[in-house]
């Protein structure tokens, strides 16, 4: 609930509550008592030991095997790892339906059960194979096209 509602709903209640009184006299309102912000939810203690590592340029050392790596492609950012996941953004000059289709089949080939939806912002492609779950959304950007891809375990 926002400030301004809590205010407002606050102001309110001490307004129907002199009314309600009935003692005849003009009831005083009280100044409402300003509600403060939840503080914010503590992070998981795993969370603030064991940082998620970033890297800028290449794939993280432990990127999934059994993921094709698009030829030529550079990496814009990569996050995670595999046992929690792994987000990457590859960038490469080759048209949307040329990097769908390279995705796919290398997926396919590699044992991963996959489909693809055209979407308003691209394709987006969804590949699954023991007990992980790849996501990628291919679309137009950078120099040519960009892969938003998320490799995690399926929970």
């Amino acid at each position: 609930m926002s400030l301004a509602r809590a205010f407002a709903l606050v102001s309110f209640a001490v307004s129907v509550g002199a009314l309600g009184c009935g003692s005849g006299e003009p009831a005083q309102q009280a100044a409402p008592e300003p509600v403060a912000p939840a503080p914010p939810a503590p992070m998981p203690p795993d969370a603030e030991a064991n940082p998620t590592p970033e890297w800028s340029g290449e794939l993280p050392p432990d990127f999934p095997a059994d993921v094709p790596r698009y030829p030529g492609s550079k990496v814009a950012s990569a996050r995670g790892t595999e046992d929690l996941g792994v987000a990457v953004t590859l960038g490469m000059t080759d048209g949307v339906d040329v990097v769908v289709k390279f995705y796919a089949d290398g997926l396919a080939a590699q044992g991963w059960q996959t489909q693809t939806q055209a979407t308003p912002d691209g394709t987006m492609l969804i590949a699954d194979k023991e007990g992980r779950r790849a996501q990628a959304l291919v679309h137009p950007g950078g120099d040519g096209t960009l892969v938003e891809m998320i490799i995690a375990p399926v929970q």
